[in-house]
């Protein structure tokens, strides 16, 4: 793999502006922060605005005409300067990424996601690091999110989802985390399709473990990770990646989620809200009460006795998809419910 096959000249710019990736351990403490993605969108547009138009233009210059020509602060145009100010030292970590079988893209990349970019919008992440055919990711899927912990109905519920996904030549999209996401990719694994995961976390380790590997290498496991492939597990982190992947999706599908807590609740909730696509939720006896107050707050039922008999799965999500639009006072009410 070659990193300009991935990253033109404007993702090259993206990368060191809005990315950790190549910074000394101590660039924080010399106040060489990247731009996070609220930043990032006000900056890209007074880029577009400005004489450069181009990202690939900021190179090159000096405080005071990046400070001139974005009308920026004096403060922020020497962030720019000190990030961009590293492009030797960028090039040899991107050698180093691509050798070891992984790969980063931006935003503005022919190669991004164009579903995730389309349906996130600015909230789409400025940057993606992953490791598999990149290709797939042009593919929307269906999302199988998630309890950890999974009693066995809930546990063959996510398989026979993942198998339908499969039949329907769609891929299936999770979290990469055990319980619910595993069992689900696994079992597209295991029938023959492709699985994306959208990982919070450890992207280089994941992709070093041997089975995971030869998924990769195989073309059926693609991962995908908003954050350094360096990073550790935080709780903001798993939150954020619950955008990705809603986002790569035509359809998702909750399996079991707790009651206004975890991040399966919190990624169904905000997606609800924001529409990005329709969710469905596991319906039947002893359902965890988190889906029967999804199914409330607008997600559509998956009736756990009729998904055996489902012979297109999409389709029959496409016929049986909430078509009303959800109220927004109902999701103030749970927001005002949790902090009480």
């Amino acid at each position: 793999m070659n990193a300009h096959d991935y990253l033109n000249d404007d993702g090259q710019v993206q990368l060191a502006l809005c990315s950790a990736f190549g910074l000394p351990d101590n660039a924080e403490a010399e106040g060489i922060v990247p731009f996070k993605l609220a930043e990032w969108n006000q900056l890209a547009k007074k880029i577009a605005a400005s004489p450069f138009k181009r990202l690939a233009a900021l190179h090159g210059q000096g405080a005071d005409q990046l400070a001139r020509e974005l009308t920026t602060t004096q403060g922020e145009a020497t962030r720019i300067a000190r990030l961009l100010d590293r492009s030797s030292r960028l090039a040899l970590e991107l050698e180093n990424l691509f050798s070891r079988g992984m790969w980063v893209v931006t935003r503005v990349d022919e190669r991004y996601p164009a579903k995730l970019r389309d349906t996130l919008k600015h909230q789409a992440p400025s940057v993606l690091f992953g490791a598999g055919n990149i290709r797939w990711l042009q593919r929307p899927g269906v999302a199988v999110v998630g309890s950890r912990n999974i009693d066995e109905a809930g546990a063959a519920f996510a398989r026979e989802v993942g198998v339908k996904a499969v039949a329907a030549k769609l891929p299936v999209v999770s979290g990469g985390a055990r319980g619910t996401d595993r069992i689900a990719m696994q079992a597209a694994l295991e029938a023959g399709g492709i699985a994306f995961g959208a990982l919070a976390d450890g992207l280089e380790r994941t992709a070093r473990q041997a089975d995971v590997r030869e998924f990769v290498n195989d073309g059926k496991l693609v991962l995908l990770t908003p954050y350094l492939p360096t990073a550790g597990f935080s709780v903001g982190a798993a939150m954020g990646r619950n955008k990705v992947i809603y986002g790569l999706a035509d359809f998702a599908v909750v399996v079991s989620s707790d009651h206004q807590t975890g991040g399966t609740w919190a990624g169904a909730v905000e997606a609800l809200k924001a529409g990005w696509c329709p969710v469905f939720v596991r319906e039947g006896e002893r359902v965890p009460k988190g889906n029967r107050e999804l199914l409330k707050l607008g997600g559509s039922a998956l009736p756990a006795d009729e998904l055996a008999g489902i012979p297109d799965l999409p389709a029959w999500m496409s016929d049986h998809a909430a078509s009303r639009p959800v109220e927004r006072e109902l999701f103030d009410l749970v927001l005002r419910e949790k902090a009480e």
